[in-house]
């Protein structure tokens, strides 16, 4: 059995070991989708929002007299609108958790 030298042993663990750092791509690819959901989200409210203004409109107008199409254009709007908010809320409490975060 061969025995090292202690001095041997002691450079290696007085060298620097290679830090790995995570590459901020990775970060960035994750903010990118993240950002683009929301986008998502909250195109998808305004659009809803502008179908049941025109279906409030052409039904005020007189142009069309399909109820059933406006009621389920508001409930669309409200929903798409509600979705809107809650991933808004959500957002907000995970970035008021990191602020609080002691480090």
């Amino acid at each position: 059995m061969a025995l090292d030298p202690i001095s041997a042993s002691i450079t290696s663990l007085l060298s620097p070991a290679p830090v790995s750092v995570k590459k901020p791509e990775a970060d960035e690819a994750a903010a990118g989708i993240f950002s683009d959901m929301l986008k998502e989200s909250f195109e998808t409210a305004r659009a809803t929002d502008a179908s049941d203004k025109i279906s409030s409109i052409e039904l005020l107008s007189g142009q069309t007299d399909d109820m059933s199409g406006l009621l389920l254009d508001a409930q669309k709007a409200e929903i798409a609108l509600n979705l809107a908010l809650q991933i808004r809320n959500k957002v907000l409490d995970a970035y008021n958790d990191i602020i609080r975060m002691q480090v």
